[in-house]
């Protein structure tokens, strides 16, 4: 049996919220009721790694009080979005629905997505990181390792590092 092209959950609409039950652990974060998919996203990923507002505030470079404004006053906004995003592990990946392609491309992207046994967005998610890797296959070996060796030491360190980059001089210096 092929699985559907799209997930249930992909652009479904709000669900309502079941009677509040009190928890004998109560979490640090609870649930928003009236946020969007990817607030929502955030918040059930806080819950779930049990981290704190501190903690991704700290990790993603995004203010603990723009976090907790997210709940009920503001939308949140890319950039923000995305940094909180990979502090918890995720991409934002932006996923096409069949009805505005073209229609040529809409059939051939849902016979690839049969034929991997995927849905849409898993598919667009794969033809996107198949595409990352032909552009390094295309690149030079050295400027290949110079920037896997960078997005490795991003990843090790937090989503958002603003700390100051060390440069040339700095380097030979601090080698010795």
């Amino acid at each position: 049996m092929q699985p559907p092209l799209y997930p249930q959950d992909f652009r479904t609409a709000l669900i309502p919220s079941a009677s509040r039950k009190r928890r004998r652990n109560p979490r640090t974060v609870t649930m928003p009721e009236r946020v969007g998919p990817h607030v929502k996203l955030v918040f059930a990923e806080m819950a779930r790694q049990k981290l704190r507002y501190l903690d991704v505030a700290e990790r993603s470079g995004v203010q603990h009080a723009t976090l907790k404004a997210w709940r009920k006053k503001n939308r949140a906004g890319l950039e923000s979005l995305e940094a909180v995003l990979a502090t918890l592990g995720f991409g934002l990946v932006p996923v096409a629905a069949l009805e505005s392609l073209d229609p040529e491309l809409a059939g051939e992207l849902a016979a690839l997505a049969l034929k991997m046994r995927m849905n849409i967005p898993q598919t667009w998610t794969a033809l996107i990181d198949i595409g990352v890797e032909q552009k390094l296959l295309r690149m030079r070996a050295d400027e290949r390792v110079a920037i896997l060796a960078d997005h490795e030491r991003r990843r090790a360190g937090y989503a958002n590092d603003n700390t100051p980059q060390q440069h040339g001089s700095e380097l030979a210096s601090s080698a010795k």
